[in-house]
C-alpha cells in the first residue's frame, strides 16, 4: 500500500510473509532510532512498533507484520552534505533525512507527486480508528481511508474484541491496512492511547470512529507549510457542516472535532487521553493542547464527516465543565457550566416542541 518502506529482510519472515514471532521484537535500526522495534525519541519515552504481548490478545496483523512501515521523507535538492541529491530520503523521528530510498520508491515518490508543484516534505499522516462491535460502519471508514489520493499514508486499527465479525472486516483489508490488532481493552480512549503509542514521532494523527469518514487531506503544501501547526477542518453532518474553531470558545465546550483534526504527534509524545473522563478525554487533550500555546491552521481543504451519534451524543455538561474548570480555573468552568447547560437546553427544546428558533450557541 502506498509508501512501505520494508525494514527487514525476508530471513526474519515466515512462510505466510509475517515476521517471526520470536524476531518480533528485536527489529534495530539505529539511523531511524529503532531500538528492539521501538521508536527512542529525545524524552525516552518509547513508541512501539506492535504493541507489547497481550495473553488476551484475539488477533492482529498488517502491513507492519510484514515488515513493512511508513515514514515522513524528505527531497534532498541541493545540499553539500549529502552525496546524492534530488533524491528522496527517509527522515528519522527528528524530520532530518537519513536513508535514501529504494530505486522502486523513488519510482513511486516521483509518480505521486509529477503533478504537483516542486515539494520537498511528504509528511505522514497516521489514521487510527478505534472500534468495537461496528461492523456495520466499519467497512465504509477503512474505504475512506484506503481511497484517499494522499501518498503518505498509514492506517492503524485497535479493536477492542469484536465478536460481530468486525475482525472478519478487518481482515478483508489486511493488505491496505498498516497495523491492526483485536485485544479487550479499558474503554475508548485507553484503545486511543495505544493507537497513540503505536505512531511514528515524525507523524500527524487523525482518529475515525467507525461510521465517521475522511474525505479530503489538507494540500501537501498546507502539510509542509503548517508542519507546527495543528490543522484542523470542517466536518459534515447529516444535515449541517461544522467548522470547527479553537480560541477562547474551546475553554467554553469542545469546538474542535477529531473527524478533522491533525495533530503533529511531537506535540505529545506520551499517550494523551485520561482514561477518568468517559466521554470528553479528547476534549481535555484539546485543552491541554491550547493551554500549551500550539498554533492551528485551518484548511478549507481538509474535509471529515461524523457519524451521527458515537460516545459523546449526549452531552454531559459536569464532565465537560469540569475539564474546563480543571484546565482553566473556576471562571471558566462556571461558564463553560451556563453555556453548555443552554446548549443542553437548545437540543431538549427543539426534541420536545420541534421548534428551530432556538440560539444555536455552537
Amino acid at each position: 500500500m502506498r509508501l512501505a518502506y520494508k525494514l527487514i529482510l525476508n530471513d526474519y519472515l515466515d512462510s505466510p510473509s509475517k515476521i517471526k514471532e520470536e524476531s518480533k521484537y528485536k527489529i534495530n535500526i539505529p539511523e531511524l532510532k529503532i531500538k528492539d522495534s521501538k521508536f527512542i525519541p529525545k524524552d525516552k519515552f518509547e513508541a512501539m512498533l506492535f504493541l507489547p504481548p497481550n495473553s488476551n490478545r484475539i488477533a492482529e496483523g498488517g502491513l507492519r507484520t510484514k515488515g513493512l512501515f511508513k515514514f515522513s521523507y524528505k527531497k534532498v535538492i541541493s545540499d553539500n552534505e549529502y552525496k546524492n541529491e534530488g533524491i528522496w530520503y527517509i527522515c528519522d523521528l527528528d524530520g532530518n533525512p537519513v536513508i535514501p530510498v529504494s530505486a522502486e520508491l523513488q519510482e513511486k515518490i516521483n509518480q505521486y507527486t509529477s503533478n504537483l508543484s516542486p515539494t520537498t516534505f511528504l509528511p505522514l499522516i497516521t489514521v487510527i480508528t478505534v472500534v468495537y462491535n461496528g461492523v456495520k460502519y466499519l467497512e465504509d471508514t477503512i474505504r475512506s481511508v484506503i481511497n484517499q489520493t494522499y501518498p503518505n499514508l498509514e492506517y492503524i486499527i485497535i479493536d477492542g474484541g469484536s465478536t460481530d465479525g468486525t475482525i472478519d472486516i478487518i481482515k478483508k483489508y489486511e493488505d491496505y491496512i498498516d497495523y491492526w490488532v483485536s485485544e479487550p481493552d479499558k474503554g475508548i480512549y485507553d484503545a486511543m492511547n495505544k493507537g497513540w503509542s503505536l505512531a511514528n514521532d515524525d507523524s500527524r494523527i487523525l482518529f475515525l470512529g467507525a461510521g465517521d469518514l475522511v474525505k479530503s487531506f489538507p494540500l501537501i503544501k498546507e502539510l509542509e507549510d503548517y508542519s507546527d501547526y495543528i490543522i484542523y477542518g470542517k466536518v459534515e453532518l447529516v444535515k449541517s457542516v461544522f467548522k470547527s474553531k479553537h480560541g477562547w470558545r474551546l475553554k467554553l465546550g469542545n469546538t474542535l472535532h477529531h473527524q478533522a483534526l491533525l495533530v503533529p504527534k511531537k506535540f505529545h509524545i506520551l499517550p494523551p487521553f485520561n482514561i477518568q473522563y468517559p466521554t470528553y478525554a479528547d476534549y481535555d487533550f484539546n485543552l491541554r493542547l491550547y493551554k500549551a500555546k500550539v498554533k492551528f491552521y485551518y484548511s478549507d481543504y481538509f474535509i471529515g464527516y461524523a457519524m451521527p451519534g458515537g460516545i459523546s451524543k449526549q452531552l454531559k455538561v459536569l464532565e465537560m465543565s469540569l475539564i474546563s474548570f480543571r484546565n482553566f480555573g473556576i471562571f471558566w468552568g462556571i461558564l463553560s457550566f451556563l453555556y453548555c447547560s443552554s446548549y443542553y437546553l437548545k437540543i431538549k427544546l427543539k426534541s420536545l416542541f420541534n421548534i428551530k428558533w432556538v440560539v444555536n450557541f455552537y
